[in-house]
């Protein structure tokens, strides 16, 4: 059961991305006076572009804003995914697709995947624009092995709470109850 929803949602994340769905969700944005690639989006990654008023002195702090709205995007990509494909599903199954949703590691891993493509410190103009990207197909890998952890951990639960339950019905089989007591008169 757990497979098949990992299996469907590592599918769906990938045509989610690769697809045009993710152009035609969030578009792109053009602003007087940015460089041609602010706001644009290569087919290959998931980025997104940052900008603040200032010099050189604002260089990182715009650089620590795009990985946040980086962190972010790709947040909201994997919730929108769920959202779309995920609308009937049983409890268990829920909890599931919420514990990939609460990503603890996700962080660390946009900020060692991600790359500056283009930083630009516009001095006439007094601005600083940024765009971070992080690889498609690289995402897609890290939510696969992330999949496949997070279904050792199901499974492992499982049989954790099947034992519990043969212990429980063990305990019970060895307590005799009203019907025991009955069928023990009748033999005597």
């Amino acid at each position: 059961m757990f497979e098949g929803i990992a299996l469907a949602l590592v599918k769906t994340l990938a045509s989610y991305l690769f697809g045009g769905y993710l152009k035609a969700h969030y578009g792109s944005v053009e602003i007087e006076g940015a460089p041609s690639w602010y706001g644009h989006e290569p087919s290959e990654a998931i980025c997104v572009s940052t900008y603040n008023n200032g010099g050189l002195e604002k260089l990182e702090l715009t650089k620590k804003e795009s990985k946040i709205i980086l962190n972010k995007r790709i947040g909201h990509i994997i919730e929108i995914v769920i959202y779309q494909n995920f609308k009937k599903l049983k409890p268990d199954e829920e909890k599931f697709l919420e514990s990939i949703q609460k990503d603890k590691k996700l962080p660390l891993f946009v900020d060692s995947n991600m790359k500056f493509q283009n930083i630009k410190v516009d001095k006439d103009k007094k601005m600083v624009f940024v765009r971070s990207c992080l690889d498609k197909e690289s995402f897609i890998k890290y939510e696969k092995l992330r999949v496949k952890e997070l279904q050792k951990k199901v499974t492992f639960y499982k049989s954790d709470k099947a034992f519990d339950e043969l212990n429980d019905n063990k305990k019970n089989y060895n307590k005799p109850d009203e019907e025991d007591k009955a069928f023990g008169e009748l033999a005597k």
